[in-house]
């Protein structure tokens, strides 16, 4: 008997990895996979609230606007925040080009049931339901026939001031909007 040991040689397969056939549905996949990405992240921003270009000056609790109107340009979009008993209204200021002076609500009945989705933006309220522009209420145009008008507070003008009661804010939200 022999002690020779048997070696049997295989000969080795050289097997490649399957990723080489598959690399091209790989870099598909990968790039599909970043295009439902963008366009959720891009669906996410467009839902946020758009923020506003005009900056919102918070009167005290209870405090009444007495505004000089030397403060006021024409076209201009002055923002406040009224308070009082715990209730926050935003209302703005605005002087038309043909020296008109308007005080409404800053929102339509329609952006005031949704929770603030109306934004200012140059020098204009724009509706965040219908992103159209908001135009200020008049007695001709009732609010029912357009629900994107803004309801006018009444004010007190002087040849040197605009004075806005809290009240008359506070009033214009229960009467308007509710």
């Amino acid at each position: 008997m022999s002690h020779h040991q048997i070696n049997v040689r295989h000969s080795k397969i050289h097997q490649r990895s399957n990723w080489y056939l598959f690399w091209p549905v790989c870099v598909i996949a990968s790039l599909l996979l970043l295009r439902i990405a963008f366009a959720a992240v891009h669906e996410y921003r467009a839902s946020l609230p758009q923020r506003s270009d005009t900056p919102s000056v918070l009167l005290g609790e209870g405090q009444d606007l007495h505004l000089d109107k030397s403060m006021l340009q024409k076209g201009q979009l002055r923002l406040f925040e009224a308070r009082s008993s715990g209730q926050r209204v935003a209302f703005l200021v605005q002087q038309t080009k043909d020296n008109a002076i308007h005080v409404a609500l800053a929102s339509c009945k329609a952006c005031y049931h949704d929770h603030d989705s109306h934004y200012a933006r140059k020098g204009e309220m724009i509706c965040g339901k219908c992103k159209g522009t908001m135009t200020f209420e008049s007695k001709s145009q009732q609010s029912s026939t357009n629900s994107c008008a803004l309801p006018e507070i009444p004010h007190k003008e002087t040849d040197r001031e605009v004075a806005v009661m809290t009240s008359d804010v506070l009033a214009q939200v229960a009467k308007a909007l509710r």
